[in-house]
């Protein structure tokens, strides 16, 4: 009988495997985490049935559904099944039947007759009826007549109703567990299976918490302690949750949560504050003009409210669609009278006749709710209260945002405690859901294993260093930057009234500057730039105006103009795209705020040389060859790459951003942008970006890197496989284009290591002992974690590379999905923290790896292309030089210089 083969290995993942047990490197402590150990799982089977609810309703409205189906079908009354909220159930224990339909209805102690208010259809009609009228106006009927507001309905069945359903639930899956406790256990790969099993674990742990507040993703809000933010806004505090494969075992990751809610109230005195009025009656003299109106409409748009005029037991809610264009007294429609003649009335007499009800606001507009037909049903605000609990998903303004900040920004000790103090609300202990599945949740945050990295030594010109503490270092005069850039050519052109910023005080601002330069290591033959302040009108032609008088003054091109600002405004997102997309030759700019300029100091200088000698080609800082192997054995590229999408709401394009190294120290970087179809993840014509960037630094270097390391931003493990297919095969293509189009020797064959940056996660690590914390409390730079909680099978691990500041840190966590390079858990942690040293715009370690952050940056120039944050503008877009994908046309004098810093 002949001999079997040893059956095949079990190929765990497609992705890089950690290549290790973890590594060594480092002083050993251990971290607490806000990660919680499943101590029980017992149950074998989930079973997972499909739930289809017609008509449609939202998540809230489906889980209050949900309750009446638990209460009332007798297949699910043994069991405790939960629910998603959408059309997915998992029951520990098989319902009776395969598939089961049955009409609901869910108790609404609102349902009640139709609300008076007046209404506008789509189409004219005949006068006097519900559906008759003249047609109404967006923000309201424009002269002519409306429909009369129908009447109450006083008898009979209604002719549907609305709060019957008909649900559907079937049979889809039988999930089997042990497929999961296999791919703990490093047996087996991560399988649909698998990942569908922790999607409904995911359920079961969340189930009872959604049902009973405010959600969103995976996080549950309270308005308990809502901070207002301003302009009709508030912070809602949450708890997020979510299971997580760990190395052996699922964890319960649970943390705190923050987002900003549309507050509830009154709609008249919510208007008033988003407004900036004092009171309502401000509005009397001071009329709401149509942007104003506009303004309302979106912040309103999509909210529920309730009216007040009907009684305490009339709880319908309503759905606003519209803010009216005009005031209540000004709306008018025609009324049917009971003999049958008709009379135009306004909505103040009309809620006068009819509920006895003096309108105290008329003269503020109305809430338009599209009703029955089209017809629009307008609503007084001061009627209206809107129902609190809908989240606020546009971009806050600086404001708002600086509000967030200060009540989101706790300490570690104090972020610790709150997600401790969470657990009575969570009530795992008590949680028949959990209990229905065999699931127990420990009350303890893991301690992990963890390593505190040594800093790299920074060397200045002359081989002068210094070792970093807590993740930063003292610009001092004395260490010079290893290449100082030459300033020969330059001007200044401020944007603010002379009278508020003397020339006096901006020649006073320049010598500090250059001063600043000349101690640090550049050279600045130009010590008397002239100085240019802005005419009113075209910003265009002022940078013209400057450039042409630097050209006279310094008998070449300019290198670079310093813009004076008097704040952030839209003058920036100007300069920025007319300066470096369509001026004639490019020019480099240098923004800085006016109240800098009146008052310059010495350290702000220093800052801003990092910026202006990295802009114009300088090395401020590198690291030593020998702590940088990688790069310094054989010509390297270090790649970042991020997609930024743009606000909801927004009609702009997502922006693709891509940077690589082109120096041996990757100290020097260039950029490439494009932008994609809006919200798409994966970049699209990636090959010829990668390509751009493979031969500018061919051109510097005069040879192709041999080793890529790429450093991929933003994708979520549901996309990781969508990116190897799309992002590493564009690399490679690249790379058989440089093949295809260069004259070499022998063919092109780079290796590449493929590495995902992921900063949106909840992962935080806390340190245990006070020696062990730097000085806001946070774990140290350099704290890297890479076993216990982290992937059970592939090469991930967490790194806290920066120092805290204030709040609590967030480690970035980094995940390989290729590595041709064939890197040690050791090797890839260090060069990765090592490389967060040489970021060019302070002497500090940052939290991401530089070429990612510079990703950012000049994704976030390209927003300022399309109007920056303070318009929808989108700016002109060409073809490219290579493929014709579609790309901004950065101007060739910049293209490959920091201009993005």
């Amino acid at each position: 009988m002949a001999a079997t083969s040893p059956a095949a290995p079990i190929a765990l993942t497609e992705n890089a495997l950690r290549p290790d047990k973890g590594g060594k490197t480092g002083r050993l402590i251990n971290v607490r985490t806000n990660f919680f150990a499943i101590k029980k799982l017992q149950v074998d089977t989930i079973y997972h049935y499909d739930v289809a609810i017609s008509p449609e309703i939202p998540a809230d409205k489906a889980r209050q559904l949900w309750k009446v189906i638990e209460s009332t079908f007798p297949e699910l009354s043994k069991n405790k099944t939960v629910f998603d909220g959408k059309c997915n159930a998992y029951a520990a224990e098989e319902m009776t039947v395969d598939r089961l339909t049955r009409k609901v209805e869910l108790p609404d102690s609102g349902r009640a007759p139709a609300p008076a208010a007046a209404v506008a259809p789509a189409k004219g009609g005949a006068k006097g009826g519900p559906k008759g009228g003249a047609k109404g106006g967006k923000g309201g009927a424009k002269g002519g007549a409306a429909p009369a507001a129908p009447t109450a309905q006083t008898g009979g069945p209604p002719a549907k109703n609305k709060n019957e359903f008909t649900v559907k639930i079937t049979k889809a899956n039988v999930i089997e567990l042990e497929e999961l406790h296999r791919f703990l256990r490093r047996e087996g790969p991560i399988t649909p299976g698998c990942l569908t099993a922790i999607q409904a674990l995911n359920i079961v742990m969340s189930h009872k918490l959604f049902s009973e507040m405010v959600s969103h993703g995976r996080s549950a809000y309270t308005p308990n302690n809502a901070q207002n933010l301003g302009g009709g806004i508030e912070k809602w505090d949450g708890i997020f949750q979510s299971v997580r494969p760990g190395q052996g075992k699922l964890f319960a990751n649970i943390d705190v949560a923050n987002t900003a809610f549309i507050k509830g109230g009154n709609a008249a005195e919510l208007v008033a504050e988003i407004k900036g009025a004092r009171t309502i009656d401000e509005f009397r003299g001071r009329k709401l003009q149509k942007r104003d109106i506009q303004e309302l409409s979106k912040h309103f748009k999509g909210c529920s409210f309730t009216v007040n005029h009907r009684g305490g037991d009339f709880k319908k809610k309503f759905k606003v669609s519209e803010i009216s264009q005009q005031g209540a007294e000004s709306i008018t429609f025609t009324q049917e009278l009971n003999n049958g003649s008709t009379k135009k009335v306004t909505i103040p007499q009309y809620y006068e006749a009819a509920y006895n009800l003096r309108l105290r606001y008329p003269f503020m507009p109305c809430i338009g709710v599209k009703g029955r037909d089209n017809q629009t049903m307008y609503f007084p605000l001061e009627v209206c209260n809107i129902v609190s609990g809908r989240r606020y998903t546009k971009r806050l303004n600086p404001q708002q945002t600086a509000e967030m900040i200060r009540g989101t920004c706790i300490g570690p000790d104090q972020r610790a405690a709150k997600i401790q103090a969470s657990f009575p609300v969570l009530d795992f202990e008590h949680n028949e859901y959990l209990k229905g599945f065999q699931m127990e949740i420990s009350k303890e945050m893991q301690v992990v294993p963890a390593r505190v990295l040594p800093p790299p030594e920074i060397e200045y010109r002359n081989n002068i260093s210094l070792t970093p503490r807590d993740g930063g270092w003292q610009l001092n005069p004395s260490r010079k930057m290893v290449q100082g850039a030459t300033l020969s050519s330059w001007g200044i052109l401020v944007f603010e009234n002379e009278r508020r910023l003397p020339k006096s005080q901006v020649e006073n601002f320049v010598r500090e500057l250059t001063g600043t330069l000349a101690e640090n290591g550049m050279s600045v033959p130009q010590r008397n730039p002239p100085i240019m302040y802005a005419q009113p009108g075209n910003v265009e032609r002022n940078i013209d105006s400057m450039w042409t008088t630097i050209r006279q003054d310094c008998k070449i091109d300019p290198q670079m103009i310093l813009v004076v600002l008097p704040d952030v405004c839209q003058t920036y997102s100007v300069i920025k795209t007319y300066c470096e997309t369509t001026h004639k030759t490019g020019v480099m700019t240098q923004c800085v705020l006016s109240k800098k300029v009146s008052r310059p100091s010495k350290q702000y200088c220093g800052l801003l040389g990092l910026k202006i000698n990295s802009k114009l080609g300088g090395i401020n800082n590198t690291l030593s060859k020998s702590s940088i192997p990688f790069l310094s054995q054989a010509p390297t590229m270090i790649i970042g790459a991020d997609v930024t999408h743009p606000a909801p709401g927004e009609s702009r394009p997502s922006v693709v951003a891509v940077v690589a190294s082109m120096d041996q120290y990757a100290f020097k970087y260039a950029g490439r942008i494009k932008v994609q179809t809006s919200g798409v993840e994966v970049i699209d014509g990636l090959k010829f970006m990668v390509y751009q960037l493979l031969s500018a630094f061919a051109e510097k270097n005069r040879q192709y890197p041999k080793r890529i390391l790429f450093y991929r931003d933003g994708v979520s493990e549901g996309q990781y496989a969508d990116v190897m297919r799309t992002e590493v095969s564009a690399v490679r293509e690249a790379v058989e284009h440089v093949n295809g189009t260069a004259q070499l020797n022998q063919p092109y064959r780079p290796t590449l290591t493929f590495c995902v940056v992921k900063k949106r996660h909840h992962a935080r690590l806390f340190p245990m002992k006070p020696n062990e914390a730097d000085r806001s409390g946070n774990c140290v730079a350099g704290t890297v974690v890479d076993t216990v909680i982290t992937h059970p099978t592939e090469f991930d691990f967490y790194l806290q590379s920066h120092g805290g500041l204030q709040g609590t840190s967030r480690p970035t966590l980094y995940h390989v999905l290729l590595d041709e390079n064939k890197f040690t858990s050791d090797a890839l942690q260090s060069l990765t923290y090592r490389l967060c040293h040489v970021y060019a715009r302070c002497p500090k370690s940052v939290s991401i790896v530089p070429s990612v952050y510079y990703a950012h940056l000049l994704a976030y120039r390209a927003r300022h292309y399309q109007g920056g944050d303070f318009s929808d503008t989108a700016s002109s877009i060409s073809g490219s030089d290579a493929g014709n994908v579609p790309t901004f046309t950065t101007a060739n004098a910049l293209k490959n210089l920091m201009y993005f810093v």
